[in-house]
């Protein structure tokens, strides 16, 4: 470690080339060009296919960092990465929450896919101006990164809590949340599903259907998330291409991977663990860095990875026996 400026975006902006805000904006245009052609009927995701978009997906995110390394510099390429691996990682607890969303609704599957999709629409949206919210914020109050620290290191603590209960063993019934009883108040909701329609008639007075207070729901959900999210981004690159094209590139394959994790989220257990441990080392760092104490990127790199490849291995090597229940849905 060694001791910097108390500001902890000084410095840190790159000089991005035109064409890789071109390469983010065409990566977005073919998310939706592929998500249009595969949602023209509605279905159920299978694990093989939710497996085969979500090591596309992985691997497109993978290959924007080469050019990142050789038309911005390797240090961003490597904050690329490392603010996609957390942001991946981050986005569990997203899914697992979904996964309540969904079963606490009875959500059929074939409607999954569309719905996570508008979650996912606006979730790229609202990231971009969190993301510009919070590196003014850092530039103009150097010591908001203490606030930002204190609440990730809030949050670990309740992954931790989390991670010792079990994530698998909660029930949670998200239609009597303070949120669901809000929007009820608030906004005209049919509690019925009528198809993939977003909004319906009823009595001569245009309500909302249940799939579109669901995805609004989810959308609030996400909000609440990129609390901590974008945070745990900033304090690894406050550069404004480099943290929203990861925070971009980690959510284009949210839906993909929400199939996935739902099959084999028991296998992983011990990366919840690992979350907390994350959370506490970024929450930690953006902490001390007001106070001019700077982590050297190579040696944050190190750490993130260390404790996300501990969470995998711990996981594969030691099985936890897990309670015969019924599943979430």
């Amino acid at each position: 470690m060694q001791f910097a400026s108390s500001n902890p975006v000084a410095g840190a902006s790159y000089d991005v080339p035109w064409f890789m805000y071109a390469a983010l904006i065409l990566a977005l245009v073919l998310y939706a060009c592929i998500e249009a052609w595969q949602g023209r009927t509605d279905h159920v995701v299978r694990f093989n296919e939710a497996v085969r978009w979500s090591v596309f997906y992985i691997s497109l995110a993978a290959l924007f960092a080469v050019p990142i390394f050789f038309y911005i510099s390797p240090a961003a390429s490597g904050q690329y990465l490392a603010a996609w691996a957390v942001e991946k990682a981050l986005s569990l607890d997203n899914l697992f929450v979904f996964g309540l969303i969904f079963a606490s609704f009875k959500v059929e599957q074939k409607y999954r896919r569309r719905m996570l999709n508008y979650g996912i629409a606006g979730a790229i949206f609202f990231r971009l101006i969190f993301i510009l919210l919070g590196i003014e914020l850092l530039k103009r109050f150097g010591w908001i990164s203490i606030i930002f620290g204190i609440i990730l290191i809030r949050a670990a603590w309740h992954t931790f809590k989390r991670a010792k209960r079990g994530v698998r063993n909660e029930r949670v019934d998200m239609s009597n949340s303070r949120s669901w009883r809000l929007m009820n108040k608030l906004l005209p909701i049919h509690p019925q599903f009528d198809g993939h329609k977003l909004t319906t008639v009823i009595n001569g007075k245009r309500m909302l259907t249940l799939m579109a207070a669901v995805i609004i729901l989810i959308e609030l959900t996400d909000i609440v998330f990129a609390v901590d999210s974008v945070p745990a981004v900033l304090a690894i690159s406050p550069d404004p291409f480099i943290a929203y094209s990861s925070n971009v590139f980690a959510i284009l394959g949210l839906r993909s991977l929400f199939f996935v994790y739902d099959a084999v989220a028991v296998k992983f257990w011990a990366l919840n663990w690992a979350l907390a441990g994350i959370l506490v080392w970024i929450g930690f760092k953006m902490v001390v860095t007001p106070l001019g104490l700077h982590v050297p990127i190579a040696l944050n790199l190190v750490i993130l990875g260390l404790l996300l490849l501990a969470g995998v291995a711990v996981s594969l090597l030691w099985k936890k026996k897990q309670p015969d229940q019924k599943a979430v849905d």
